[in-house]
């Protein structure tokens, strides 16, 4: 199954610099106007075209609109294409393709754009491939492939969705859909032979291949199309192209016939229009809103996963796009299968599209000085208990991965309690782009902040001194486990202990009689709540620990 393995980029739009692996899942999340798009129009740019020429780039897509800077894509592909240049020549593996947008340095067209294209070898050498079709009996020449053949192109079966979700796009009379890669299968399978239907001949019936049927048929209808005029137009072709030619058309008309010739299975396949019925009426799905296009696009989508096809590479701009959260969590099953045999790169700003245990699926897209980065984790793969996260499997914990600033919390009192004591300070931690992330006991804790230091989050950790995660277990086993929380210190986390739990540290801060005013005047609730309850209760104060917490998480 081939796919994208490594991307590099230079100077092309936002980016002045970026080199990512690329996963078989890959999510980019980040920011609005951080890069996201360019990084999928990068590859859009040159792997979702039949040609690719200097005219599909201008200044507008160099960084900066520099006209002295070089602007470079190149692509690793695994496994590698092969090619062979020429008819039982071996095959050579081609395993870089680049772009390079660049300028003439000399000569008469100096300063005019050009672009370079060549197929190169993963240390950058160029491609030798044999320079003449081989003879029996002659040794082999080699020299370096000057381009990148169409051939090498049509073997990259690319989709690309973008956030315009125009129907007309994955139809399949366009070679880059959903629909093409489906019926180009269903036409593979048409044009078996095995595949028969039953045809009456006089008073018996025969089994005939359903593709020599359709040629019968549809031979039957060009008959039925060709009236005198369409057979007059198509003798006055042919009359003047012997003509263009240095043919005499009333004596030559031998040397060259040309006449119009049915489409076959495939060209009716890629010809189909897609209509919707409701009632007595009829329109072409093209002509519907977005919102109904959008549905049918992700139909596709989940035609293409019911099918199991292997080997697309899927460029898809924010999937979450008109649909419900419901819906964005079926879409996300649905895309995470197709990727299991299939290459899926998206953006998003959805929770439902990454998860902490695929960590390593997620590449952070940020806008620095430098132009647009792309931060991957740099935690070595198993250095974490990917399945034991999957038991925290939840949306909210996801949200980590879009924190401008993220607290890891333990439990649901100070997720419910800090967002009050935020209002109370006239703090908009929404606004911020800020997270509180409960992740299900104190044991996360540890895991769930690596992860978030791994992508170079700004994060903070408060933990209990004393937690009932480790009730059973002797005193040593939670000091040296605090001891690993506090160490995070030494990799930039902020990390505060409350001793030796939140209850107490509140008791300490409001004073006792303050305290136990609060819990009477909100009885019969949990922990939680009433914590939340106190914590937006104008008759209580804000403990100064809780204080510099909350302005630390608003920046």
């Amino acid at each position: 199954m081939l796919r994208i393995s490594h991307l590099d980029v230079e100077n092309f739009r936002s980016i002045r610099k970026l080199n990512a692996s690329i996963p078989q899942y890959c999510a980019l999340v980040g920011a609005n106007n951080a890069g996201k798009t360019n990084i999928i129009e990068a590859l859009h740019r040159i792997l979702g075209r039949d040609w690719v020429t200097v005219a599909n780039f201008s200044l507008d897509d160099v960084y900066s609109r520099d006209p002295n800077l070089d602007m470079r894509i190149a692509v690793t592909l695994d496994p590698p294409v092969q090619f062979s240049r020429f008819k039982n020549a071996p095959t050579t593996e081609i395993p870089v393709l680049s772009f390079e947008y660049t300028r003439y340095k000399v000569g008469q067209k100096k300063g005019e754009p050009r672009l370079e294209q060549r197929c190169l070898k993963t240390n950058g050498e160029p491609i030798q491939v044999l320079a003449r079709a081989p003879k029996k009996g002659e040794s082999h020449q080699y020299a370096p492939l000057p381009n990148i053949p169409g051939d090498v192109k049509d073997l990259i079966p690319l989709i690309y969705i973008g956030t315009k979700r125009s129907l007309r796009d994955q139809l399949p009379s366009s070679r880059y859909s959903v629909l093409r890669r489906l019926l180009d299968d269903i036409d593979r399978d048409f044009r078996n032979p095995r595949n028969t239907v039953k045809v009456k001949s006089g008073e018996s019936e025969k089994e005939v291949g359903r593709a020599e049927r359709f040629q019968q048929l549809i031979s039957r209808a060009v008959a039925v199309l060709r009236t005198p005029e369409f057979e007059k137009m198509e003798r006055s072709i042919k009359r003047h192209a012997l003509t263009q030619l240095g043919f005499d058309p009333d004596t030559d008309s031998d040397e060259l016939d040309l006449f119009f010739s049915p489409f076959d299975s495939l060209d009716f396949y890629r010809s189909l229009e897609l209509i919707v019925r409701e009632g007595d009426f009829e329109i072409k799905a093209t002509e519907l809103g977005e919102g109904m296009q959008n549905a049918l696009v992700i139909a596709m989508l989940q035609a293409f996963e019911e099918r199991r096809k292997q080997g697309a590479i899927f460029l898809i701009e924010e999937p979450e796009m008109f649909l419900h959260p419901q819906k964005q969590r079926s879409l996300a099953k649905t895309l995470r299968h197709i990727a299991e045999t299939n290459q899926v790169i998206l953006t998003t700003h959805s929770p439902y599209f990454v998860s902490v245990p695929d960590y390593r699926s997620v590449l952070l897209v940020r806008k620095t000085d430098q132009g647009t980065k792309a931060v991957q984790s740099t935690l070595s793969k198993g250095a974490i208990s990917e399945e034991k996260l999957r038991k925290e499997l939840d949306p909210e914990r996801n949200e980590l991965f879009f924190a401008s600033r993220l607290l890891l919390v333990e439990g649901d009192s100070e997720k419910l309690a800090f967002p009050e004591y935020a209002k109370r300070l006239d703090l908009d931690l929404d606004r911020a782009g800020t997270s509180i992330v409960e992740v299900g006991g104190k044991r996360n804790l540890l895991d769930f902040a690596r992860i978030a230091l791994s992508f170079s989050i700004p994060t903070a950790i408060l933990y209990d001194e004393d937690s009932s995660d480790f009730s059973n277990k002797q005193a040593k086993v939670e000091d040296e486990f605090n001891e690993s929380l506090d160490a995070l210190k030494d990799k930039g986390a902020e990390v505060w202990r409350l001793v030796p739990k939140y209850e107490p540290v509140l008791r300490d801060a409001l004073g006792e009689r303050e305290y136990l005013r609060a819990c009477e005047k909100y009885p019969n609730t949990s922990k939680a709540v009433r914590a939340r309850l106190i914590a937006a209760d104008l008759e209580f104060g804000v403990p100064l620990l809780f204080e510099e917490i909350v302005r630390w998480l608003a920046g």
